[in-house]
């Protein structure tokens, strides 16, 4: 087989993410060839708007399936929570790697303290539960964030604080925090896992990791995904090493996402201005599935078997999509 092309993004945490498909797929196939392709997306160029006003999430992944159907790479890599519901025609999902830490994490500069509205149990610092304040003395506690699903479990759980617009990557948002423009900001801590930052990033910065079950994360966020072409050997190889229980989550969010995007469960258009949040976990022999639409909440169970996964899903998307 010739050199496997992997396409990427740019940033630090794209090439460590594509690095680890690279490493998966050495270590099943011991004998082959790769090299990163580095692409740059729309969404990597316009940083001033949000990107429900630029696209949505195929911003970030349309150049890459161009490049697939036009045999410039042979493998793409995402994060799979910037995933559009449909795939260009003739591509696959051909493996997924086991997802990482599901949580968000509020960052702050190192020395700011524990925030005010965490120290309150039900503020998201540990538990599910009610609302608190932003800084002591009412003064407005702004996060930066661009997500409206950030913004709008922010804004239910914590009085006093103000989300504002931020883009870029990890290093870009960490030192816009550190300029001062935001007092926190939120990040998915699956990234900064990956980016490994350690003691340098531990003397500028405070971490503190909100509990999923309070603040529930992105719809596949902490998977990263491998596309590839479908009549590709490549696709049934990725097969070998995808992880089954992450993929199981992975089919089962998406079907959720697909059928809250729909009127009735044909995959179309995105979900881009509405605060959409899934978290899907195996628990022994049944899988969890807790669900955020806009205002309402939901939490079912079901055997962890794929089908019952996207039975699930669709029912959890019944339940809290209006009409």
């Amino acid at each position: 087989m010739d050199i496997i092309r992997i396409g990427t993004r740019g940033s630090r945490l794209a090439l460590r993410q594509a690095g680890l498909v690279q490493e998966a797929l050495l270590h099943a196939f011991h004998q082959i060839r790769t090299e990163i392709v580095i692409l740059h997306t729309k969404g990597d160029n316009i940083l001033d708007r949000p990107m429900n006003r630029i696209g949505g999430k195929g911003i970030f992944v349309s150049e890459f399936e161009q490049a697939l159907l036009e045999d410039r790479i042979d493998l793409a890599v995402h994060s799979a929570k910037d995933l559009p519901m449909s795939l260009a025609e003739g591509l696959v999902i051909a493996a997924v790697l086991p997802r990482g830490d599901v949580r968000d994490v509020l960052v702050v500069p190192k020395g700011a303290g524990l925030p005010f509205f965490l120290q309150d149990p039900g503020g998201a610092g540990t538990s599910a539960g009610g609302r608190s304040g932003g800084k002591p003395g009412n003064a407005p506690f702004i996060i930066g964030t661009g997500s409206i699903r950030r913004q709008t479990q922010a804004a239910r759980l914590w009085d006093s604080v103000v989300c504002e617009n931020i883009r870029g990557n990890v290093d870009s948002r960490l030192r816009k925090l550190e300029e001062g423009g935001y007092d926190g900001i939120i990040l998915a801590k699956a990234g900064l896992d990956r980016l490994g930052g350690g003691q340098e990033w531990e003397e500028r910065f405070d971490f503190y990791p909100l509990h999923p079950g309070a603040f529930l994360p992105a719809a596949c966020q902490g998977i990263i995904a491998v596309e590839a072409r479908g009549n590709s050997p490549l696709a049934a190889m990725c097969r070998q090493f995808t992880d089954w229980d992450t993929e199981l989550c992975f089919l089962t969010e998406r079907e959720l996402l697909s059928y809250l995007a729909s009127d009735g469960g044909e995959s179309g258009k995105e979900i881009c201005s509405t605060a959409a949040a899934a978290w899907c976990r195996r628990e022994g022999e049944n899988l969890t599935l807790d669900v955020m639409y806009a205002e309402k909440r939901c939490t079912c169970s079901c055997r962890a078997e794929l089908e019952a996964g996207l039975q699930t899903a669709r029912e959890a998307a019944r339940r809290v999509k209006p009409g």
